[in-house]
This record gives structure tokens, C-alpha cells and sequence, in this order.
């Protein structure tokens, strides 16, 4: 697991965390059962408060994507493959529709996004 927070950031910190371990859950990077490490942990290691990293997790716990075991720690919750499927859906449908009404806007064909995406997918997965 690997997490970080960008100060410089317009998004907040407890946010940018919650953004990378929902990806992580959701990519099964972060399988079910696998362990979080501490809250004091975290927000130590990456220089903010517990208040933030405790946010992020509160929000992951109220989405079911990890549970709290009591005294036992934070844990990745068990998703059903079709509800995982459904969420990582979800996750693109908002970029999407910004990137489609750009591509529209600057009057791209069809075929010329469908090649946009290729090349930069294509790049990112050198």
C-alpha cells in the first residue's frame, strides 16, 4: 500500500487519501482482509494530523470499503466482484463526461478520440 498527500493540492488531504485506498480497494491492489496499518501510523509517516487520516478512513468505513474490527485495527471489506465491477464503473463516469463534452466541444470525430485514447493509454502503460 502506498499513500501520499500533495499540500499544493486543491483537493484536501483526508480526500487525497480517501481517492488512493478506494482506488486501491477497488483495483484489488488491496485485497479483502488485508490490514490498514495504524491511523497514528499513517498520519505520521506522511506528516499530517489523525484527524485527517481518521476522515479518510470514516469515509472509506461509511462507503463499505473497509471495516474497523474492534480492537483489532481497520480492515479492507469483502466486495461482491459485480459491486466492485459497479464501482470502479462509477469512478470513471465523471472524467468521462468531462472528456466527452471536451471532445465535442473541439469538434473531435469519433474515431479521433477513440485514437486520443489509445495513444494515451498506450503511453501511460510503457
Amino acid at each position: 500500500m502506498y499513500l501520499s498527500v500533495l499540500p499544493s493540492s486543491d483537493t484536501p488531504a483526508y480526500r487525497q487519501l480517501y481517492e488512493q485506498l478506494a482506488a486501491q480497494i477497488l483495483s484489488g491492489a488491496l485485497p479483502s482482509g488485508t490490514a490498514l496499518p495504524p491511523i497514528r501510523t499513517v498520519a505520521k509517516e506522511l506528516g499530517v494530523s489523525v484527524i485527517t487520516v481518521r476522515g479518510a478512513w470514516d469515509a472509506l468505513e461509511a462507503d463499505g470499503l473497509i471495516e474497523t474490527r474492534a480492537g483489532s485495527g481497520c480492515y479492507v471489506a469483502f466486495l461482491p466482484t459485480e459491486e466492485r465491477t459497479r464501482r470502479r464503473m462509477d469512478a470513471l463516469n465523471e472524467p468521462l463526461s468531462v472528456l466527452l463534452a471536451t471532445a465535442k466541444t473541439y469538434g473531435f470525430s469519433e474515431q479521433e478520440l477513440y485514437e486520443s485514447i489509445r495513444l494515451a493509454w498506450k503511453g501511460i502503460n510503457k
